[in-house]
């Protein structure tokens, strides 16, 4: 494992912001659902809209309450007959599970929508909401300070140094030698990130885990 495929997934992962589909909590639909039969979920406070899915349990589409609203000020009314295929929005963009809530949250900003299908393996999961995407864009903005790094530019000779693409391998022996509680993580010698020691041995621990 390299360290940036660590640092890829430490922070604000989808998978730990979004709202997962369970059979108590039900975040998608067919198309060929009639829309009065989802009325009741989108007008839970928490589930503002809902995933078309097909029979494989791949995303074709979203239906929002906003889509249902836009209907209903087109037509005056929902009538018996209109189905989810007639009012949801296609090809939606989605998010894979181990995608990070900062590239989520900047998606669903650019394309002015509040909730986002998160999948796993192509299948869908559930929904993240641009709050929970914008909670865990905070988390990664609060790790990263800026004064913290000039900081630790000052002290570059006193902490051990990995560049990104390192093995963590060797970037574990030379934290363990310098007996040092903080290792800095360098992209062309210039401090971007830092790892604690802490941090060091679940690195340590995850290498070997894909090593078994």
């Amino acid at each position: 494992m390299q360290i940036q495929d660590y640092l890829h997934k430490r922070f604000s992962r989808v998978s730990d912001f979004y709202t997962a589909e369970t059979a108590e909590l039900i975040l998608s639909c067919s198309k060929d659902q009639p829309v009065f039969e989802i009325l009741e979920y989108l007008a839970e406070p928490t589930q503002a809209s809902m995933a078309v899915v097909n029979d494989q349990g791949s995303v074709i589409g979203i239906i929002s309450e906003r889509d249902v609203i836009r209907h209903i000020a087109v037509h005056k009314s929902i009538v018996n007959n209109v189905t989810v295929a007639d009012i949801m929005t296609t090809e939606p963009i989605t998010v894979e599970l181990s995608s990070s809530c900062v590239g989520a949250l900047r998606a669903m900003l650019d394309g002015n929508f509040r909730n986002m299908p998160v999948c796993c393996e192509g299948k869908f999961v559930g929904i993240l909401s641009v709050l929970e995407a914008a909670k865990g864009r905070l988390i990664a903005t609060a790790t990263k300070s800026q004064d913290l790094f000039s900081a630790l530019a000052v002290l570059n000779n006193d902490f051990p140094c990995a560049e990104l693409q390192n093995d963590s391998d060797d970037a574990f022996d030379d934290f363990r030698k310098s007996r040092k509680n903080i290792m800095l993580v360098t992209e062309n010698g210039e401090p971007i990130d830092y790892l604690t020691s802490i941090e060091m041995t679940r690195l340590r621990l995850q290498t070997m885990g894909t090593q078994l």
